[in-house]
């Protein structure tokens, strides 16, 4: 089947977006998306990053509350044996859509296309799978109405090998790729779901011992929490740790005055 746009201009235009995009890492994710989204009639473009080891998923995309992040971080922990996304932890990297993996009246009829179609107005999926394994990384685009098409699926396969290469852009910056995913290195030095949720608490604001109610632990778990949230952000204090978190875009909430 043709391509209906040259493939090489949607490289040119993603390329210089990227580069030119802010540090945040979702800024750079949404730049990729904002290039691809009107030649596929996408209305959502997410980028789903899971290490399998320690089932710690992230999402980032567009407008999404941190309730949300949360909602969808669940849903995907069950859905990574679903046809659509089980190919990807076989390392099969193929573009594909939801209708195709699950097949068309599977698809209609999976919970999942009901859940997606509550939560954003979607029911079509096409994915654009960067890295497979126990560590997935792969984009995902939807749209309501048709599935997407195979001239869709051609400019995916098309642009796939550049949108893998900009990972090392989609890892900036330098200081932070220990934390950022897209090659075979583990995720070792990722937050996890848990450690993220003491940061959200931190960046509103509030001390140990309220964090440690809201988030039903201890104190001093609480404490040991932030240590490794330290460690691993390579930073030494409470407002280092939100400052840098909102650099990698893992917080959405603006930080509060700490001083």
């Amino acid at each position: 089947m043709l391509i209906t746009r040259d493939p090489l201009e949607v490289v040119v235009e993603m390329v210089t977006a990227v580069s030119l995009a802010p540090e945040r890492l979702e800024d750079r994710v949404n730049a990729i998306v904002d290039i691809l989204s009107p030649d596929l009639g996408s209305h959502l473009g997410l980028l789903i990053r899971a290490d399998l080891t320690d089932l710690d998923i992230q999402v980032l995309g567009r407008h999404m509350s941190a309730g949300a992040r949360s909602h969808l971080r669940h849903q995907i922990r069950h859905q990574l044996k679903d046809p659509l996304l089980e190919p990807v932890v076989r390392g099969d990297l193929t573009p594909t859509t939801a209708a195709r993996a699950f097949g068309e009246q599977a698809w209609r009829e999976s919970t999942t296309r009901a859940a997606v179609m509550v939560s954003f107005g979607i029911d079509q999926i096409a994915t654009l799978p960067v890295h497979g394994g126990s560590n997935v990384v792969v984009f995902m685009l939807g749209r309501v109405g048709q599935d997407f098409t195979e001239d869709d699926l051609a400019l995916l396969r098309a642009v796939q090998p550049v949108v893998t290469g900009l990972g090392t852009l989609l890892r900036l910056p330098r200081h932070a790729q220990q934390l950022l995913v897209a090659d075979n290195t583990a995720m070792e030095h990722a937050l996890t779901e848990r450690e993220v949720q003491v940061l959200e608490l931190l960046a509103q604001g509030y001390k140990a011992t309220v964090i440690a109610r809201k988030a039903g632990c201890s104190t001093r778990t609480v404490h040991r929490h932030l240590g490794h949230i330290y460690d691993k952000l390579g930073v030494g204090d409470r407002l280092s740790a939100v400052n840098r978190a909102h650099v990698l875009g893992v917080l959405d909430l603006d930080p509060v005055d700490m001083s």
